[in-house]
Order: C-alpha cells, then sequence, then structure tokens
C-alpha cells in the first residue's frame, strides 16, 4: 500500500526530509514549499520512492547546502564526493519538482585548494530525476556508480543545471534529456568516467546550453575524466539535437590530466546555435535516447562464454588426452559454449594481448560471462597482476562489460592443482581465491568457488585416484609425449569433464541452469 510522509513548515509535518526518510516504509515522501537546510542521503531502500515538491513548482522547495570537498567532516578528515547537498543511494528513486542546491561560492575565496562542491550525487540505478533545479558551481552534479564493475542509469529530465567546471560528471549511464545546462563561468560542461567497456555514457539530447553573458568561446562541452588516472576509464558523452550558445567554444573538446581527448568517446550529432561548429567528431546516426537507459533484451538461448586460462582453453586432437574444461562444458549443461580460455594467459594479458575484445565481440543479452583466472597473475613476467589491487580491478572489467550488455556474470575461483602433502589436498593459489570471493561479495556477482569445490573433489578421490584425471602419462603412451607427463595441473580428458560438471553443478546451484 502507498505511505506518503508530509514535510513543511507545520506542527503536523515532519520538519526535514532527513527525518521523513528515515521511515522506510515511506513511498512518496511530498515536500511543501521552504528552504530545508541539510545534508540528505537517500540510503538503499527496498520499494521504490518518490520524493516531489507540493506545487509541481521546484522554486517552491529548496534542499540547500554548503560544503565543499576540502571541508572536514566530523573525523577530521576531508569530505571527498560525500560534500554533495543530497546523495540518492538507492534503486528506483523520483526526484520531481525540487531545488537541490550548494551554496559553497568558490568565488569567494579564489585561493582555495578544493573548490568542488556537489549537489546531487547518484549512487543508485533506475533514477529519474524530472523538472528539477540542481545548482552549484564546480562539479555540480555526479551521476556516479558505487564501483567500476556496477552499471547505474539515471535520466534527467527538463531539469537546470548550473554550473563552471566539470558540472556533470561520472561514470554513470545516463540521458540528460530536454531542459537547460547554464554555465555560470568560463569552463567545461561533462567530465564523463565510463567504463570503457560500458558502451553507454552520457547522452545529452535535446538540451540548451546557456550562459550567464560568458565571453564567446568560453566553455567546452567537455573533457575525459579518468579518476587516480585509470586508464580504462575511456569517457563517453554525446550531445545530440542540442542547442549550443554561443559560449560553448570552437574547440568543444579538450584534454584532462594528461589524457587526450581524442582517445575518448565524445561527439555530436545535429546540434544546433551559434556554439554548434561542427568541428569536433560528429556521429553518422542518431543516437537512440528511448533506448539509452534500457537493460538489453536476451538475443536468443543463453550462452556461456568462458574466459579463463590453459585449464579450460582448447586443445588440438594431436595434445590428447589434454583437454580443458570448457570442452566439456555444452555435454555437462546443455548450453552452447564459446570457448575463449587462452593457455597461459592471466587477466592482464587476457585483456593485453586482445583476446578479451575477441570475447567481448562474442558476448550478447542473456548470456553467461563465466571468469575463471588466477594460475598465472602470480607468474613475475608480463602477466603478473597481484591479488591485492591489479587482479580484481581485472576482473571488475569483465564484470561491467557482462552487466552493461545484459548479460550475468559468474566469478570461478581457479581450480585446485593435485597439490598433496601427506595424503592432504593443499591450497595452491595463495590469495587469489580469496580476492576472488572478496569481489564477489562486494560486487553482488555470483560465484563458483570452484577451489573449493575441486579441493573437496580431489580429497575426496584421494592421491593415486586423482591421477588419471591429471596430465599422468606414460612413456609412449600418446605420441605427443614420446617420453611421459606428470603434470599436477593440466587435465586429461576425463579430469576435465570433472570439472566440466563441477562448474554445471555451480550453475545450477546458482539458479542459471535448469
Amino acid at each position: 500500500m502507498p505511505h506518503v510522509v508530509e514535510v513543511g513548515n507545520d506542527a503536523d509535518l515532519l520538519p526535514s526530509l532527513s527525518l521523513a526518510l528515515e521511515d522506510e516504509s515511506a513511498t512518496e515522501i511530498v515536500l511543501h514549499p521552504g528552504t530545508y537546510v541539510e545534508h540528505v542521503v537517500v540510503a538503499p531502500r527496498s520499494a521504490p520512492l518518490l520524493i516531489r515538491s507540493a506545487s509541481g513548482d521546484p522554486a517552491d522547495v529548496v534542499i540547500s547546502f554548503g560544503l565543499r570537498q576540502g571541508d572536514r567532516d566530523r573525523t577530521g578528515m576531508p569530505f571527498v564526493q560525500a560534500c554533495a547537498t543530497l546523495t540518492i543511494a538507492a534503486d528506483d528513486v523520483t526526484l520531481r519538482g525540487i531545488t537541490v542546491e550548494n551554496t559553497f561560492d568558490k568565488r569567494i575565496d579564489p585561493g582555495l585548494p578544493d573548490q568542488q562542491a556537489l549537489a546531487l550525487r547518484t549512487l543508485g540505478d533506475r533514477i529519474l530525476v524530472d523538472g528539477c533545479r540542481l545548482l552549484g558551481q564546480q562539479d555540480t552534479v555526479l551521476l556516479d556508480a558505487p564501483s567500476f564493475a556496477a552499471v547505474r542509469r539515471v535520466h534527467l529530465r527538463d531539469c537546470l543545471i548550473t554550473g563552471d567546471v566539470d558540472f556533470v560528471y561520472g561514470r554513470a549511464t545516463a540521458l540528460i534529456e530536454g531542459g537547460e545546462i547554464r554555465s555560470v563561468g568560463p569552463g567545461y560542461v561533462a567530465a564523463p568516467s565510463t567504463a570503457i567497456e560500458n558502451e553507454r555514457g552520457f547522452l545529452f539530447w535535446g538540451v540548451r546550453l546557456t550562459s550567464e553573458g560568458l565571453e564567446a568561446g568560453s566553455v567546452h562541452l567537455g573533457r575525459p575524466w579518468h579518476p587516480g588516472g585509470k586508464p580504462d576509464a575511456i569517457g563517453q558523452a554525446i550531445f545530440a539535437r542540442c542547442e549550443l550558445g554561443e559560449h560553448i567554444s570552437p574547440d568543444p573538446w579538450t584534454e584532462m590530466g594528461g589524457f587526450a581527448w581524442e582517445d575518448a568517446r565524445l561527439a555530436e550529432f545535429e546540434n544546433t546555435g551559434p556554439g554548434a561548429h561542427g568541428a569536433g567528431p560528429q556521429l553518422d546516426a542518431a543516437p537512440d535516447p528511448a533506448a539509452w537507459l534500457a537493460v538489453p533484451e536476451p538475443a536468443g538461448e543463453p550462452r556461456v562464454i568462458v574466459i579463463s586460462d590453459s585449464t579450460a582453453s582448447p586443445y588440438p586432437p594431436e595434445r590428447a588426452p589434454r583437454a580443458g574444461w570448457a570442452e566439456h562444458l555444452s555435454e555437462v549443461t546443455g548450453l552452447e559454449t564459446i570457448n575463449r580460455a587462452i593457455s597461459g594467459a592471466s587477466t592482464r594479458s587476457f585483456i593485453d594481448e586482445g583476446w578479451w575484445d575477441l570475447a567481448l565481440a562474442d558476448l550478447r543479452a542473456g548470456d553467461i560471462l563465466a571468469i575463471g583466472f588466477g594460475h598465472n597473475d602470480p607468474k613475475p613476467d608480463h602477466r603478473f597482476a597481484d591479488p591485492f589491487t591489479a587482479h580484481p580491478a581485472n576482473l571488475r572489467r569483465f564484470i561491467v562489460a557482462a552487466r552493461s550488455r545484459g548479460a550475468t556474470p559468474v566469478l570461478l575461483t581457479p581450480v585446485e592443482r593435485r597439490s598433496f602433502e601427506g595424503g592432504r589436498l593443499r591450497p595452491s593459489h595463495g590469495g587469489y581465491p580469496q580476492a576472488v570471493r572478496t569481489l564477489a561479495r562486494e560486487e553482488g556477482v555470483a560465484l563458483i568457488d570452484l577451489a573449493r569445490s575441486s579441493a573437496a573433489r580431489w580429497q575426496e578421490l584421494g592421491e593415486d585416484a586423482t591421477r588419471e584425471l591429471f596430465m599422468w602419462v606414460e612413456p609412449g603412451a600418446y605420441p605427443y609425449y614420446p617420453d611421459g607427463e606428470r603434470d599436477d595441473t593440466h587435465f586429461s580428458h576425463t579430469g576435465a569433464r570433472v570439472v566440466a560438471e563441477l562448474v554445471a553443478d555451480g550453475l545450477r546451484g546458482l539458479g542459471l541452469l535448469a
């Protein structure tokens, strides 16, 4: 049942939005005319929420605060993005007919080192900001995501956004449709930091770009933001069928932090007005605003795309009996499998050597992306990716690619080697399996703990019986191995099928396989 909570300057009403948000059963919060000076966070909730002004006029209801990024919080640490007047961390939130402002004025003390002062920050998914005013100067609106593995979709419709430097920025997939973007000083409108695997960043559609009496050519459309120098943040911003005032520069895009704008995804389409110089990249066809925020529909029966290393990769017949577990996955799951695993690959080399691009070209909505690395990431060469930073960062790239395309990412901890000591199976992958488990928990990604399930199976079978699952080959038994083989990492066809069955059991347990 709908539950409406009212806020206003009356004894019968709650006095602040923050108090209203404490009622987790509220489905609608109505703000009566007034200025509400408060620092607000809409925390994750179990149901959709509408926050609206009673009159529908954003000038009547103002949520106001004045923090900047350099201010200190109660622990003595500086605010960063948490300085936003209003942060929406919940999914399925609509903000309608409200003004959100950050009143910090950097013109009072131009010497301050940190002048970013956010009005609105979004972290949730499926957020609609409708008919609102978002007022600030530098970094006014941050359309964010909790991590680079997350896909968040935001729709700003018929809003007024004011600012000067990078005042619409972030890594979310966002449609900024209609309304007005008003520059209040020289600078840059957009600073996208879209993950390279996310095909949709910012689309500005039918927006009027105006200024408060600025000189002609003093504002750039945008520049690419690489947070912390992150190289795979390849921002996307498209201005399509917008009306550009004369304040827009003939050079609409510029570099940022040493990263060239030409390497980002910045373009225009059929813009008009005195600022539409046509000097930058122009799209050949119009982007579809109706589809920009949509989750792609499955393109057919689900398939499994496997990206991994030599434990899963295919081998030619002459290498028999050696096999990768992904070679047997179709027969144990009944699903079409595209095996993109590469022998010797780590997460790093899989990306650097172009194998990821090939796998990405296969991936479509409805597919399962099975991600299993860890055998080669510890290698002290070009493949090295430590379990603390680089390994999970690379895995996040695979995850965001799947999510943005409507596929399902599944993380696999690395399958265990045949490593017995005194009759007991010992772990052989150091911190990598736990790094994957931690990442799966943090990102809400499906996990098949193949390290644990394979270790349990090898222990159950015992040290002697497991030899037939691995590449223990007697001399002369196979032409490719005239001197025999003693390999406790790679599988025979028998072992590869056992691992494939463990993966199938994992998919079944996740509800991804009947």
